[in-house]
Order: C-alpha cells, then structure tokens, then sequence
C-alpha cells in the first residue's frame, strides 16, 4: 500500500504554514496514479492557501512497482554529498524488507528486483522513464557520460545535471535541469543508436561499467561527485 503522513510545512514564497500529506512510500501496482502524477511533475506539489503560490516538497520515500521490477529509495537533491552514506542505508532498507529473514514473498520480490537510490524528482522521473523505454540505466548512464564528453560547450554544473526527459520514437530527448528548482534548460537530441552503441561496447566502457554496475546508486554523479 501507499502510505502518507500528515505533516506542517512552511511555504517558501510567504511562509505561511501548510498542513500536507507528505508520501512515505508508494506502491505503483496499487496506485498508478500516483506513478503518473511523477511523470507529469505533478506528484507532491502542494498550493499555498495564503498566497497561492505553488511549491513542491522534495522526495524522501520508497518507491515500489513490482510489475516493472522497480525499487527505488528517493532522497532529495540536496543530499547527495551524502550519496555514499546513503546508498548503505538503503541496501539495509531493502534487504530489512526484502532480505533473509523476511516472508518467502517478500524474499521472491527481493530476487527479481534490483534496488535504486535516487536524487531529486528529476532523477527519480528518469529511472521511470527508462523503464517505460526499456533502457537499461547502467547502460544509459554510460551514453550520458558520452554526451557530456563531447558536447562543446557543457553546462554541467555542481547544481545542473543532464536528465532523461521522453523518447521518440528512435529519439532520447535529454535536458539540463536545475537540480534544485527542476528548471529545465537547454534539451539535446540524442540519436537511440548512441545508446545502442554503448551497451554493446563491452571492452571501452567496461571500467567505467563496473562502478557503476552492483550498485544501487546508478548514477553519472556516482563518477562526479565526491
């Protein structure tokens, strides 16, 4: 089940007090909806009763849709400096509910699904996105570290990061976004066959691939940020 907790928030436009259902965890299978609402930047966005303002409350939930076999720890975009320390907390997580130990359903769930942490709403929207594209994220994150290499020009910055933002059709249309306010800049056309070229690419990406590949921390950060 999805669970919510009733909770005070202050509005960053006015700062006048807020009563909101802030998610604990979401379970997809039961509430697509709420998937949904991720995919269309609606989910958690709450309106300030005093002055209207809308505002959105960072993630700090779990994330779960067995059919599609994910998992996924969401933590906001401010804390991953703490990536490292984080990514051992959410193995604990999920093997404290999907480990040794647990029910034989529970443990069945564990084997099948291979868990993530993510930073940020766009982040956690892009692990959805690829797994509504079929990609492999390991693979994608490699392609990523590709496009940045060679775009003239990047605006990679401590506070911009390049997301996944919809397909199509033979088409990756990625964006740099603000980590912070979701802003998004500058959109880059990436042809599928890039992606396609790197995950058969054994041999050139292999060390690359292997910090990344294991780990629940799927992500070209894990290569960037210290």
């Amino acid at each position: 089940m999805s669970l919510f907790n009733r909770a005070a928030v202050q509005c960053p436009n006015c700062g006048t007090e807020q009563t909101v259902d802030l998610v604990v965890s979401i379970n997809a299978d039961r509430r697509p909806d709420l998937r949904q609402q991720i995919l269309d930047r609606a989910f958690q966005g709450p309106t300030c009763s005093a002055c209207g303002a809308s505002f959105r409350m960072p993630p700090r939930f779990t994330y779960l849709d067995f059919a599609r076999r994910q998992w996924i720890l969401a933590h906001s975009g401010e804390d991953l400096p703490k990536w490292s320390e984080l990514e051992a907390e959410a193995a604990e997580v999920f093997a404290t509910n999907y480990g040794p130990g647990t029910p034989p359903a529970a443990q069945q769930i564990g084997r099948e699904i291979s868990p993530r942490i993510v930073f940020g709403w766009p982040a956690l929207r892009e692990k959805l996105v690829l797994r509504e594209l079929g990609l492999d994220d390991v693979e994608f994150e490699l392609m990523k570290m590709a496009v940045i290499r060679n775009v003239p020009g990047s605006p990679l910055t401590d506070e911009t990061e390049l997301r996944l933002v919809r397909g199509e059709g033979d088409t990756l249309v990625l964006a740099w976004i603000e980590r912070a306010t979701e802003t998004p800049g500058k959109s880059l056309r990436v042809p599928r066959q890039v992606y396609d070229e790197v995950a058969a690419d054994g041999e050139a990406w292999a060390p690359l691939r292997a910090e990344l590949a294991g780990h629940s921390f799927v992500d070209v950060n894990r290569l960037l940020v210290s």
